[in-house]
């Protein structure tokens, strides 16, 4: 398995090094007020999504997957080669905007506090990870290219959401309200649920590429 992880670290070492290029380049950005810094987080998810992708769609390109099968890693080497590559990407990723964002905060180019925005990297490390979950299984079962769609609609069914109660809200509309300690334990319980959903995924995609047939 580690030779597995190895491989998607060394055939995609250059589209990781771009994108934390664009890190910088968005980092930059921020510093001349074009965007929030917030957007760092955003990075985060971006990264986390295309980066598992883009291994599974190689895969299916050089059919590697019919080859990895027979080696002694086996399927599950493979599953559990894909899972524990999508975490290092989403830490790494994590890390690499948490140092960025800590690095603004103490130069003094940024007002917002240190806490919050690492509230928001692990909140979109946790969306990430939640996101993963439920594509990683479509991926290894039906490919990258038909998983992209299912991406998709995913994407728009949360941002939608996320824009449709936006809306309400700024028209003033009535929408409950969560309890103070409900709110200040949201992160906390996000998180859990986040990783419990990424455990359950594996076992999911183990079953899933156990019956698969190449």
């Amino acid at each position: 398995m580690k030779g597995l992880l190895y491989k998607d670290i060394v055939v995609l070492r250059k589209q990781i090094s771009t994108l934390l290029v664009f890190v910088l380049v968005y980092g930059g950005f921020c510093v001349a007020g074009v965007f929030d810094f917030s957007i760092i987080g955003v990075l985060i998810a971006v990264f986390g999504l295309t980066i598992p992708m883009s291994s599974v769609a190689l895969d299916d390109t050089s059919h590697w997957d019919r080859y990895a099968a027979a080696t002694p890693a086996g399927r599950k080497g493979i599953v559990a080669g894909k899972y524990l590559f999508t975490l290092l990407v989403i830490l790494v990723s994590g890390l690499a905007g948490t140092a960025i964002m800590l690095v603004f905060s103490v130069v003094g180019l940024t007002e917002s506090p240190f806490q919050e925005l690492i509230v928001v990297t692990a909140s979109c490390a946790s969306v990430t990870l939640l996101l993963d979950a439920v594509l990683l299984p479509f991926m290894l079962k039906y490919g990258a290219e038909k998983a992209r769609l299912i991406s998709m609609i995913t994407f728009v069914v949360i941002f939608g959401s996320i824009v449709l109660l936006g809306g309400l809200a700024s028209n003033g509309a009535s929408i409950p309200h969560l309890p103070d300690w409900l709110v200040t334990a949201l992160p906390v319980v996000f998180g859990l649920i986040s990783v419990g959903g990424f455990a359950l995924s594996f076992a999911v995609s183990l079953g899933i590429y156990n019956r698969k047939e190449f």
